[in-house]
């Protein structure tokens, strides 16, 4: 006879889609049928977190970087994540953190991360839950800049270039 246990955790097993190979750009769907998701990323070399570069377009198209972590991250408030490429100087802002994950979408902080991101070959990345418990993973690079131009021009971006804003247009008296 077959513990439960170990026939809930093959169930939870079966059930768990497998991440798409490293770098893999895939367009999704998401709850809200106007907004169509286009994503990149990889998965830490341990296994415990990803690394993901996404573009949600809709009315308004935001890019993103994003981690997820299986070590519950604990939500707000907003604090450092450092994100190093290739043993260079470390790049450290607050980022927005939910239960599992944590992200930056300020447009000139997401232009630094993605063209570091791109080029890069070894990610290492830093930050805490939020009782202070540090979590670091480290992250394979992509082979090239295409998983990350791709995601980004999804948004109308471009590697390397802050995305200018259209001018607000003025109100009709």
């Amino acid at each position: 006879m077959i513990p439960l246990l170990f026939l809930l955790q093959a169930a939870a097993a079966a059930t768990t889609p497998a991440a798409p190979p490293p770098w893999t750009v895939t367009t999704r769907p998401s709850a809200d049928p106007t907004i169509t998701s286009t994503l990149t990323g990889v998965t830490s070399a341990d296994g415990n977190a990803r690394l993901i570069v996404r573009c949600d377009a809709g009315a308004a198209k935001v890019v993103s970087v994003q981690l997820f972590s299986k070590v519950p991250l604990g939500g707000p408030p907003d604090r450092p994540v450092s994100l190093t490429v290739d043993g260079g100087m470390a790049m450290i802002d607050n980022w927005e953190f939910v239960e599992k994950g944590a992200y930056e979408r300020g447009e000139v902080a997401v232009t630094t991360l993605t063209t570091a991101i791109a080029k890069g070959k070894t990610i290492a990345l830093h930050t805490t839950t939020a009782a202070g418990v540090a979590v670091d993973a480290t992250f394979a690079g992509p082979s090239n800049a295409q998983p990350v131009t791709g995601v980004l021009a999804a948004c109308g971006y471009t590697l390397g270039a802050v995305p200018v804003a259209a001018p607000t247009p003025k109100p009709t008296k």
